[in-house]
């Protein structure tokens, strides 16, 4: 149970803030090395905290939560909190019998997945699941993807009994419907169910008679969820405060989704677009006239030749009037801010006068205006909860953040896919690592 609460905790752990919360524990200079240079730095920290019983499943996660508090990581001490309460509830354990209650055993299950999925399905299976970057990775460098995907799947007790029928739904997805078959019918009577048994198939029967899976929690099965909402109060999709999966508002199920009940509404699963996301394909078009610009926009102004500076439009433009959502436009301010300690509450909702000239970002996919405005004013309206750096949490990241549902440098990125944009050098000052 513990390695689930790991997992779920290292997704979110900034990597750049592991070795602060290293030194608060003050561990050996040996130790502290080799953490920083594993693979996966938060995973090492948490396993060597939990080594030393400063953490662990009966020694719980206080101490931890100080830590982030020391370090200001509130945000991650409230969800390192939650999560292991939640872990801790009677039931969210995996149990010992077979995954489905059928004859169909975990050994047998991960024969299947190990067997029966190419590299590439394997990939696309955990990409729909909302799998994080890492896990993605270790998916793909391992000899064995099929059994990796199960291992972080079962082992680390992402996916259990209760809703092994999400892994059916995510096969279909992705049109891998021979191994959903041989899953959901394994032997006479299994179920194959999330919950109230909503998905459920007898031997032989065919997947595509089957309803989609409907849940009351998230994935993840937490049940705690930010709304994302328009300026009108229109609730546009919920996010999951525990894994950050992004369930959009809709009317009726269509067929391989997978549908959340919140609050008598329905929401379904939005595959994460950063996982699929060529960078490759990223432009930057000028614009030269305001009524060009649409709401929703992710938008590049010059600052007097020095540096770049993003934002979103949240409303279209009237009279060469952008209202838009962005880190302070006063760079001087930024930098005070930052200098002084106070990196808060400097995420603003303003109408700015159109300077003549924008690049907008055009991406290869991309969330709905609905999304990306909705995004954006959450952000606003959570502000005090941010804290600005020049390198992680910036301008840049903001607009990215809403545009596809994660925050990161473009140009950062897209130099570490192509040595050949070397030459480019960076143009971003506020946006690039």
């Amino acid at each position: 149970m513990f390695k689930r609460f790991k997992v779920q905790i290292a997704d979110e752990f900034p990597t750049a803030k592991v070795k602060k919360v290293a030194g608060y524990f003050d561990l050996p200079p040996a130790k502290r090395s080799e953490i920083l240079e594993s693979k996966t730095p938060a995973v090492s920290l948490l396993t060597a905290l939990e080594d030393d019983g400063i953490i662990g499943e009966e020694r719980g996660v206080d101490d931890l939560c100080e830590a982030f508090e020391f370090c200001s990581l509130k945000r991650l001490a409230r969800i390192a909190e939650d999560s292991f309460l939640e872990l801790k509830k009677p039931g969210s354990d995996l149990p010992d019998g077979g995954v489905m209650n059928t004859k169909v055993g975990r050994e047998e299950l991960k024969k299947i997945l190990q067997n029966e999925l190419r590299r590439e399905q394997c990939i696309e299976v955990a990409m729909f699941l909302g799998l994080s970057e890492s896990h993605l990775e270790s998916i793909d460098s391992h000899k064995k993807p099929g059994e990796k995907l199960f291992e972080i799947l079962f082992d680390g007790q992402l996916i259990g009994d209760s809703n092994v029928g999400v892994l059916v739904v995510a096969l279909k997805n992705r049109g891998i419907n021979r191994v959903a078959t041989l899953i959901a019918s394994a032997g006479p009577g299994q179920r194959v169910c999330h919950e109230e048994s909503i998905l459920s198939a007898s031997a032989g029967s065919s997947l595509a008679s089957q309803p989609s899976v409907e849940l009351s929690k998230c994935i993840c099965k937490a049940d705690k969820f930010d709304e994302l909402k328009l300026d009108d109060g229109k609730l546009v999709s919920i996010e999951c405060q525990q894994c950050k999966n992004v369930w959009i508002a809709g009317a009726e199920p269509a067929e391989d989704e997978i549908m959340l009940r919140y609050n008598g509404d329905s929401f379904f699963y939005r595959t994460p677009l950063q996982m699929a996301l060529d960078l490759s394909k990223i432009s930057h078009e000028t614009v030269t006239n305001a009524s060009c610009l649409k709401r929703g926009d992710h938008i590049v102004m010059n600052r007097k030749g020095m540096y770049d500076h993003h934002a979103i439009l949240v409303a279209d433009v009237e009279q060469s009037k952008m209202h838009v959502v962005h880190w302070t436009t006063n760079f001087l301010a930024v930098v005070a801010a930052v200098a002084s300690g106070n990196k808060k509450a400097i995420i603003e909702k303003e109408k700015i006068d159109f300077p003549g000239e924008v690049k907008r970002v055009k991406y290869p996919k991309e969330d709905a205006p609905d999304l990306v405005v909705a995004r954006a004013h959450m952000l606003h309206r959570k502000r005090e909860e941010y804290e600005y750096s020049f390198t992680e949490n910036n301008c840049e990241t903001l607009a990215t953040h809403c545009k596809i549902g994660k925050g990161y440098s473009i140009q950062a990125e897209a130099l570490k896919q192509s040595k050949g944009m070397l030459a480019r050098g960076f143009r971003y000052i506020t946006g690039s690592k």
